[in-house]
């Protein structure tokens, strides 16, 4: 609508209702020409009509445009010449709000993108402890596509959801929880603030384990740098030594044409030092055993095809797995590749490959399966048993050097295979439940 020379059209209105009235009124009273006055009044009513709904009209604009902005609807548009000051005074600030708009829009999207972006699990909480915002690496942390609240987040880990309520602003605590059978070490902060007279929990989970994995290996590795070093100064002369002894005294034994009891005393004193000698170079054995802990060689990087590598374990533990009547399956990606030691790998695969018969041993059936998957451009190469799982306090130590539950097991294996991974870059996951375990290499 245009609202140029508005207030000429009200004045000259005005005048015409003046003209009307007064010229209606002098004809009825002062002639007899009394239908020219009726015509003259009907006129009146039409102007005047016409006067209220031209005010009205810029009162009903005024409104429009204001209920437009409640809505947010900013789509219509108010032309206007330079003389039209109210039709220009709607268009500049329907401008200014659709800007606002767009410019809020855009920061929501640019807070979306950097949320979705970082790969920390993020949820924020109102105070009525409802999800407000969430992001992609929460729903994979979690395995749940929508997290609507704490009580949904219970679901998911009671301990988790306890830890979220109970911690205030700036505090942060490290939370062991275990989600779909892995077992994480989630470090939970918490950020309170205010928005428009509300409260808002931001909480951040970051799966720290690989980090902890990472110092875990240095300490261990300088632990068995120091034992080792002081054992083996201890027991290297101590062994070369009892063999020394034990021979000077075989021989003088032999030599000597000593009675009954000296030669008790030298059969006592000869035992006493083979048995020294045998615990001696045990322990020097042990000591070199774990030692390899500390000696892991350098990856050669090459580029490896799984299939080959698998069906060369596969070839390796046939004997074994056709003795035991096991189901052992293969499920590889002929075309996935790694850049890897196959070394190493192999190492590794052979001692999952172990662990998994020993855990089947008393299976009426058993089914070892080693097969791969892509997943966010990570390529993983599982190796998954029917057994009957690992218990949760085992669970949490499997990887620490020289815990076992096997009577003949050194204790290394899986620490190992963990630091290989380590030097590739890579790490491995475990995921145990009553129907059975899956150890994952990931690339």
């Amino acid at each position: 609508m245009r609202y140029k020379y508005f207030r000429l059209n009200v004045v000259l209105r005005i005048l015409a209702l003046l003209v009307l009235g007064y010229s209606g009124f002098y004809i009825l009273t002062q002639t007899h020409f009394w239908l020219v006055s009726f015509w003259l009044f009907l006129a009146l009513v039409i102007v005047l009509i016409s006067l209220i709904r031209y005010v009205e009209r810029s009162r009903r604009d005024l409104t429009y445009f204001l209920l437009s902005i409640k809505q947010n609807d900013f789509s219509n548009s108010f032309p206007y010449e330079k003389t039209d000051e109210l039709n220009f005074a709607f268009h500049e600030i329907n401008q200014v709000m659709k800007n606002l708009r767009n410019e809020k829009a855009s920061n929501y999207l640019y807070l979306q993108t950097v949320v979705e972006h970082v790969r920390v699990a993020v949820l924020c909480f109102d105070e009525d402890d409802k999800v407000t915002l969430s992001n992609k690496a929460a729903k994979e942390l979690f395995q749940k596509d929508h997290i609507s609240s704490i009580a949904s987040l219970a679901k998911v880990s009671e301990e988790v959801a306890s830890k979220v309520e109970q911690l205030k602003s700036g505090e942060r605590e490290l939370v062991k929880v275990k989600v779909g059978g892995t077992l994480l070490n989630l470090s939970v902060q918490v950020t309170t603030f205010k928005l428009q007279d509300k409260d808002y929990k931001l909480v951040s989970f970051q799966d720290i384990k690989s980090e902890l994995e990472e110092k875990e290996i240095e300490s261990w590795q300088r632990l068995i740098r120091v034992l080792t070093h002081e054992i083996k100064n201890s027991v290297i002369p101590i062994s070369t030594l009892s063999e020394v002894i034990l021979q000077v005294f075989k021989t003088e034994v032999q030599a000597k044409n000593s009675s009954q009891t000296e030669a008790e005393a030298y059969q006592d004193i000869v035992g006493g030092l083979e048995t020294i000698e045998a615990r001696s170079k045990g322990l020097a054995h042990f000591v070199n055993t774990y030692d390899q802990l500390t000696k892991v060689s350098k990856p050669e990087f090459s580029t490896v095809q799984l299939l080959p590598l698998v069906n060369r374990i596969e070839n390796l533990f046939k004997p074994d797995l056709e003795a035991a009547n096991i189901d052992f399956k293969v499920k590889v990606d002929p075309t996935l590749e790694v850049n890897a030691d196959a070394n190493l790998l192999d190492q590794v695969l052979i001692n999952l490959v172990k662990n998994a018969i020993e855990a089947i041993k008393d299976q009426p059936y058993k089914s070892i399966q080693l097969s791969t998957r892509l997943e966010q451009d990570k390529v993983i190469l599982s190796v998954r048993d029917n057994g009957p799982g690992i218990p949760d306090e085992v669970l949490d130590n499997i990887f620490v050097p020289f815990y076992t539950t096997k009577q003949s097991g050194s204790g290394i294996g899986l620490s190992l295979s963990r630091q290989i991974m380590g030097l590739h870059k890579g790490s491995i996951a475990v995921k145990s439940s009553s129907e059975g375990t899956s150890f994952e290499l990931i690339f």
